[in-house]
């Protein structure tokens, strides 16, 4: 390009760039972007001007050249795509006509400071310094198998382009993305601080080598006419020192925001997923976060979580603990979960429904308050329960779930591994007595007979109480009502010794085939001796129970 074909400002910037120096065009402080329609001409810079310098057209450059602009209007496409750049790209407040297209470009750091733009696409890019986006309004970012060391956006407005015209024969009309990150790489870090994403902030198969925060973000993405997508994708993620996604960084200290929920099925994250007091309302499926299948060291963090829909975290492996202290849920899914560590609901957790089947945490702890209304426990496996209290304060928790014998043993083995054998015995009678509820009636009846003479086998004391009730009812009356003999030579009559012998089968004390009872001690004799084979029945039967319980 001949530098007779350059204005006055463009001049300045060709001769700035061999050594990186600032063109300022601002006149105060007061003069952004937003104002850039009442710009004077000759603050325009054609984008090809800035293109020619940068792939290497314009004049010698030394190793601290690149392109530092302020308060200009980039007039065209700013086209550097398949393109080496050795240099840094810096705007500040400068207002793009037509975007910033590095698609499969090689370049080294892209700085955009208060800048707006219709669009940056730097899908394929190669960026080996960081990618700073700050204060900024762009129509989408496309990151699509880009490889950049450093990711910066904070304070930032981005906003999907306007979606083509569906094509009614087509079977998917995709989402509208304003981020699109899919199999993005970040050799560091990835910061997305207090930004504001309207449209779906896409980042499935992504590798990031550091942390990946969205402190305070805010992400919006619905669009009624078509099948639900969640507003946040990232299935198969992949973070190496943790995700973070807390209250921002600003005086205001927003919440993490999702409306169109939140996707993670998949992902391996180290250092931890942290999502405290985050705001995720529901993909318009029901489900405001679905991370089943995910990964996570480092523990996860969802306490003071609000959800307006279900949160799934089905068959997800965490190794840390599992915090949901003051979470606020529809549901919670976290069936064949593995815990290693804590998984905490208490202190206003609060769910309609929580799912737990097949789960295994290391400690479970909850509290009274904070149980739901519907459990799932049928397979969950905790080797501690904080708190643990009485069995009369702990079986209602069981009592909110359809019956299965599983729960019941679980919580009777947890007594029994503090040396509360009492307290386990209680769990496994009302375990034996929520069984007889759905069973037939001859069942019924003789459960009703096991537990009441011998409390199945866990009061084995009701048997000796029962013994001891009929045997001083039969002396009485006995020893009142002497039956006649049998016949000469006998044994003497004692009423507590024949009543025994009626009580007691199989063992004689010689009194029972001695004597003959009439009329009501006849009916009496007989009574006892059905007793006391029940008793003997019902005593066994429970003894055995116990016997070959694990």
């Amino acid at each position: 390009m001949e530098i007779s074909t350059l204005t006055s400002t463009e001049e300045r910037l060709w001769h700035a760039f061999p050594t990186g120096a600032l063109v300022d065009l601002r006149s105060g402080a007061d003069d952004g972007p937003d104002k850039a329609t009442s710009w004077p001409r000759t603050r325009d810079v054609r984008a090809e001007v800035i293109a020619a310098l940068l792939t290497g057209s314009g004049p010698e450059a030394s190793g601290g050249a690149g392109v530092k602009l302020a308060g200009v209007r980039v007039v065209g496409r700013l086209a550097l795509a398949h393109t080496q750049v050795p240099y840094v790209l810096d705007f500040e407040q400068c207002c793009f006509d037509d975007g910033l297209d590095l698609a499969e470009a090689e370049t080294r750091s892209v700085r955009l400071r208060g800048c707006y733009l219709s669009g940056l696409e730097a899908s394929r890019a190669q960026i080996r310094g960081e990618f700073q986006v700050e204060g900024c309004r762009l129509g989408g970012i496309g990151l699509y198998a880009a490889r950049v060391f450093e990711i910066e956006i904070s304070g930032t407005t981005i906003t999907a382009p306007s979606p083509d015209s569906p094509d009614p024969d087509a079977d998917w009309t995709p989402p509208r993305a304003a981020v699109y990150g899919d199999l993005l790489v970040v050799d560091t870090a990835m910061y997305c601080h207090d930004v504001v994403v309207d449209g779906q902030f896409r980042l499935p198969g992504a590798r990031i080598g550091g942390y990946l925060e969205l402190d305070g973000a805010r992400i919006t993405h619905e669009e009624p006419n078509l099948p639900p997508t969640p507003a946040l994708l990232a299935q198969g993620l992949r973070v190496d020192t943790g995700m973070f996604a807390r209250r921002g960084n600003t005086r205001a200290k927003n919440r993490f925001t999702v409306t169109g929920g939140v996707d993670l099925s998949g992902a391996t994250i180290k250092g931890g997923l942290m999502l405290p007091d985050a705001d995720l309302v529901d993909d318009c499926g029901g489900t405001a976060l679905r991370a089943d299948h995910i990964s996570v060291e480092g523990g996860v963090n969802l306490s003071g979580l609000t959800a307006s829909g279900g949160v799934r975290l089905d068959s997800a492996r965490v190794v840390g603990p599992l915090t949901l202290s003051g979470a606020q849920l529809g549901t919670l899914d976290a069936s064949g979960a593995r815990v290693e560590g804590a998984m905490v609901c208490n202190e206003g957790f609060t769910a309609h429904r929580l799912d737990l089947r097949r789960a295994r945490t290391a400690t479970f702890e909850d509290d009274a308050a904070s149980w739901p209304v519907k459990l799932r426990l049928d397979g969950f496996v905790y080797d501690e329960l904080m708190p643990l209290p009485t069995a009369g304060t702990r079986l209602p928790w069981l009592a909110r779930d359809a019956y299965q014998p599983q729960p019941y043993e679980r919580l009777a083995a947890c007594y029994r591994a503090v040396g509360r054998d009492g307290e386990s015995r209680r769990v496994l009678l009302a375990q034996q007595r929520r069984r007889r509820e759905a069973a037939g009636v001859p069942t019924k009846v003789w459960g009703l007979l096991q537990d009441a003479t011998v409390g199945y086998g866990y009061r084995p004391w009701l048997a000796g109480l029962w013994l001891l009730g009929l045997l001083a009812a039969g002396s009485v009356y006995f020893a009142s009502h002497r039956p006649a003999p049998l016949g000469a030579g006998g044994p003497h009559f004692n009423a507590v010794a024949y009543t025994l012998d009626l009580l007691v089968p199989v063992v004689s004390l010689g009194q029972s085939g001695a004597w003959n009872p009439s009329g009501s001690g006849q009916v009496l004799a007989y009574a006892l001796i059905i007793s006391g084979w029940t008793l003997a029945t019902t005593l066994f039967a429970g003894v055995t129970r116990i016997l070959v319980r694990p």
